[in-house]
This record gives structure tokens, C-alpha cells and sequence, in this order.
């Protein structure tokens, strides 16, 4: 090789060493590798119908919204994202300026019909042609024009009607301003355009030139700082920086996201330099990490609550006082002091902060108190009838050791619990009593918690007899009251009322602690997580140390 560059022309060499700054320019961004626990639902990176927790990690890199909270601030303030500016020009019109020169993954320019697009029935699979080709078992359908379109599961257009219950249309003014049209005006239209699921802001013609739903589930065009390049699926997503992003280059060049379902096989790649870093760390890993000079943890609670759902349909919780039996059975405290290490907290009921003035600060979840349960066990009429309880296998950080210690506490009231460790707790199985879950408030509205229990909620029975397991009358009026009203005062009094029937009154839920995630990294790696699950490597949020 020294041979031959000595034998290369003045133009060779001058060309040789223009390729030579190339590649020493795009050394400057590393390639980092992260290793996650799960990708979610493997064979799509759709925020419709991929909508766990593991998911958010990822997507916000790839997808983005009008309106986006800032991943910096712990209270996550509203700020403009796509739109640079919106305003309410009556009580059911709210009008919004998009951000000019915005690129799409495809160099598409974002324009007002991409955003019309985004909310369409065409987007979500709502359009009575593509509902037809969907129970047909068909993957495309016909428009009116003769030309071919996608068909979106089910369950995207589904959670559509629950997600933006009060949304008519949005329509085009010019390129650069759209209108959302709305029934009426509610107090939490500007808190959801700041969602990732259901507000994500998507490239119209890289929709419509798709193949199928299952091929552009898993390359979606959108204008987030990284763009898709390959899916491993179930075991990988490999991302590259969008150099057109409009927030400036990102500081990335190649991000894979690496699925690693065993925490200490992480922690391992970690050390070992396989990873740079690594995902829902226990609190008993930390203290490997950080006694090293190498590496480092950072993270900490984020605006998710862990909690044991409750099946109404079956077996002994039918019985309202078992249920709260339930309720009155689990040490919190224990939970959050001694199984986290005082790294989290017990929230204040099923909400989060993140509410602002619709917090409810005289509210609590039901105390913990053994003696109580028992009494609720004895007039209940309860004979040691088998109650089922269902966990992941570590889904959520330290899931299996406070599991086992919730177990322990149940036991010690008198509940015959049959436990296991499943795949899939939520699995609508005719045995389904107590599974082990979560729920993130993805934007600052007390529904954001609650919309699962709401009517066209995944648990709610009465509108989803599939796979629901709680129904309240009263609730779902509660809930029409939040998803309507304009009158905070109202909203706050329903929103009391409603975490009274859902955790003390007839309960749905027993809600165990907010969830917490912590990171190991190098520790030349400067970046902080948010309050949200969302791993933020936006240009200003990422950095290697010189």
C-alpha cells in the first residue's frame, strides 16, 4: 500500500486525500450500539400498533410530533417540535403553523398534506374499503382512483376511536398550515398532539408506495433525527443519522439497537465493550457499574406506574371485597425502600405529576394494612379458591424480585396464588386473574393513565368483551367528563373520583410503585435519560468525552 501511494499522480493524491478527510470527517460521530430488553411487538416499529413502554426507547428517534415535550426538563414542558406556533381560533378549531424545511427520511419535504395524512382514516385503517379488505384477510385494497393501498391491523384503527375521541378532521389552509377540527375543544387537544402514538407526523407518499403494512411497519418514513436502514426482527434495529435532520446533524453515524432480554447478559456486553449502553438495569447491577472508573449509571423514575391488573371476569375476583383485599395486601413502602433501594417512590395513586393542576394531592392509593385484608378475606366467604398471578420475565426493571416479594405478602394474608411467569400476563386466557403490567403517562392529561380503563380502552369490558377485564358504570361517565370538559374544576373533581372507584371502590388495579429505569454506559459517554422512556440522541443530547 506505501508503495503504490507513492506512485500515485498529484491529482491521485489530492483526490486520495480528499476521500482521506471524508472519512476522517465521519469518524467524528461514533457508531454506538444499545442493548435493549425488548423491542415491544416484534415486526413492527409503528407507534399504532407498537405502543409498549420497550418501544418508546426508539421510536421518538424515528418519529416526531407538532408539539413535543422537552426530553430535558424533568416536568417535560410542552415546546414547539414540527409546528412552530398554534392558537385556538374558536371553541372546536385550533390552527397550526408547521415548520418550514423540514425533511423526511425519503428527502420529501413535511408539508401540510403529510400532516392531513397523518390523522386520516386512510393512515389508520378506518376507510370502509380497507375494513372490508381486512376482514376479507387481505393486505392491500383499492381506492376509488384504481390505485392500491395498505391495510393497517385492526388494532390501529381500533385504538384510533380512544386516542383522539373528539377529533372530526384536520384540514389543509396552505402548505405550511393545517386546521384541527374538533367536536369541542378539550382542555388535553394540545397535550396529545405531543404524543408519539397517534400524533406521529408521517410521510404521505412513503405510506401510500408501501407494499404492505407489514413493509412499512418496519421501514416508516418520518422526519426524526434517524432513519431506518434494517430490522433484525425480534433481535435488532439499525438506524443511521438523517443528515437533513432540521434540528442539525445528529451526533450519531450508526445506531443499532440490540435486543438483550437477560439483564446481566447486558451488563456483561457492557463491560466487555460489546455495548456502549445498556438498558433496565436492577438496582442490584448498580453498584458493578458505578465501583468502576469505566462506566457509569444514570436514570431514575420516569412518568410510568407499575401495577397488578385485576380480571373481574373470572374466578374469585369477581368478588368485589377480594379485590380489595388485594389492595390492602402489598408493603409499598418495602417495595421502594429496601427491592429499589429508595430509587423510586409510591406514587399518590394511579397519577403523575406530570398533571400540573389536575394532580390530585389529598388522593392515596389503599393503605397497607393486613389486618384489614384479612377481614375483607373472611366476609368475602373466601375458601382458598386458586387466584392466578401472571409476570414477565424481567420486562420491566426488577419486575421478578418484587413480584416474588408481593407473592410473599398475599400468601401471608391467606390468598392461594398460583404463580408463573409468562410471555404474555395480559393474555386474555379464561384464567386470567392478576397480571403484572405498567402504564405510561405519555402526555399531561389524567386519561393518559386512565384511557386502558376508559370506554374502546383495551381493558375496558364492556366496550372491548375480547380482552377486557373492568367495568364501572359510573367510571365510564367519569371518563366522558375528562375526554369532554372544558371546566378544569370539573375535571379535577371527576378525575378524584374516578382513582377512588378504579383502586379503593371497585378495583381494577393494585398499583405497586413508579417505575424506574436505570442506564449503564461508558463513562466517556456524556447523556442523561428523560423522565420518559424515550433514550434522547437529538444534536445538544449526546457526546463522547475527548
Amino acid at each position: 500500500m506505501i508503495q503504490n501511494l507513492k506512485t500515485l499522480s498529484l491529482a491521485g493524491a489530492l483526490l486520495a486525500g480528499t476521500f482521506l478527510s471524508h472519512a476522517a470527517f465521519a469518524e467524528d460521530r461514533p457508531n454506538i450500539t444499545v442493548a435493549l430488553q425488548s423491542m415491544g411487538t416484534a415486526g413492527t416499529l409503528d407507534t399504532s400498533d407498537n405502543g409498549g413502554t420497550a418501544a418508546r426507547k426508539y421510536q421518538n428517534m424515528i418519529f416526531e410530533q407538532l408539539i413535543e415535550l422537552d426530553l430535558s426538563d424533568p416536568n417535560l414542558r410542552a415546546r414547539p417540535g414540527l409546528a412552530t406556533e398554534w392558537k385556538w381560533l374558536n371553541d372546536t378549531m385550533l390552527e397550526v403553523k408547521l415548520r418550514h424545511g423540514v425533511k423526511f427520511h425519503n428527502g420529501d419535504e413535511m408539508k401540510a398534506d403529510d400532516v392531513v395524512f397523518s390523522f386520516s382514516d386512510e393512515r389508520y385503517g378506518r376507510l370502509p374499503e380497507q375494513v372490508k379488505a381486512r376482514e376479507a384477510g387481505q393486505t392491500t385494497f383499492t381506492h376509488a382512483d384504481g390505485t392500491k393501498g395498505i391495510v393497517p391491523p385492526a388494532i390501529t384503527a381500533a385504538n384510533r376511536k380512544s386516542e383522539w375521541p373528539l377529533l372530526k378532521s384536520v384540514e389543509k389552509v396552505d402548505d405550511y398550515t393545517v386546521r384541527f377540527v374538533m367536536e369541542k375543544a378539550t382542555l388535553d387537544t394540545e397535550a396529545r398532539l405531543a404524543r408519539v402514538n397517534y400524533a406521529a407526523i408521517i410521510s404521505k407518499r412513503g405510506f401510500q408506495e408501501a407494499k404492505s403494512w407489514a413493509d412499512y411497519a418496519l421501514h416508516p418514513v418520518a422526519t426524526g433525527p434517524y432513519k431506518v436502514v434494517g430490522v433484525d426482527q425480534g433481535s435488532a434495529i439499525h438506524l443511521v443519522s438523517h443528515d437533513d435532520y432540521w434540528g442539525g446533524k445528529p451526533p450519531i453515524a450508526k445506531l443499532d439497537f440490540m435486543v438483550v432480554p437477560e439483564a446481566a447478559s447486558r451488563v456483561n456486553g457492557l463491560m466487555s465493550g460489546e455495548y456502549d449502553i445498556v438498558s433496565d438495569l436492577g438496582p442490584d447491577q448498580v453498584p458493578l457499574l458505578k465501583n468502576t472508573e469505566d462506566f457509569d449509571v444514570v436514570g431514575g423514575p420516569v412518568a410510568n406506574i407499575r401495577f397488578i391488573a385485576l380480571d373481574t371476569n373470572n374466578g374469585p375476583l369477581k368478588n368485589k371485597l377480594i379485590r380489595q383485599a388485594l389492595s390492602h395486601s402489598i408493603d409499598r413502602d418495602t417495595i421502594v425502600n429496601s427491592l429499589w433501594g429508595g430509587m423510586t417512590a409510591v406514587p399518590q395513586g394511579f397519577q403523575h405529576k406530570l398533571f400540573g393542576d389536575l394532580f390530585v394531592e389529598d388522593f392515596k392509593s389503599p393503605a397497607y394494612d393486613p389486618e384489614l385484608a384479612k377481614k375483607l378475606l373472611a366476609e368475602a366467604g373466601y375458601k382458598g379458591e386458586k387466584i392466578t398471578y401472571r409476570v414477565h420475565n424481567d420486562y420491566y426493571p426488577n419486575e421478578l424480585t418484587v413480584a416474588q416479594f408481593d407473592l410473599d405478602n398475599l400468601r401471608k394474608i391467606g390468598f392461594n396464588i398460583d404463580f408463573s411467569v409468562i410471555d404474555n400476563p395480559n393474555d386474555p386466557a379464561p384464567d386470567r386473574m392478576m397480571a403484572d403490567l405498567s402504564n405510561t403517562a405519555y402526555f399531561a392529561y389524567p386519561v393518559a393513565l386512565l384511557a386502558n380503563n376508559c370506554p374502546y380502552g383495551s381493558y375496558n369490558t364492556k366496550t372491548n368483551p375480547k380482552s377486557g377485564m373492568w367495568q364501572n358504570d359510573e367510571f365510564d361517565k367519569l371518563c366522558d367528563v375528562l375526554n369532554t370538559s372544558t371546566d378544569k374544576t370539573e375535571v379535577k373533581k371527576s378525575f378524584a373520583r374516578a382513582l377512588e372507584i378504579i383502586e379503593a371502590e371497585d378495583p381494577a388495579m393494585v398499583v405497586l410503585h413508579q417505575n424506574a429505569i436505570l442506564y449503564g454506559k461508558r463513562a466517556d459517554i456524556q447523556w442523561k435519560p428523560s423522565a420518559m422512556f424515550v433514550m434522547d440522541f437529538r444534536p445538544g443530547s449526546f457526546s463522547i468525552k475527548k
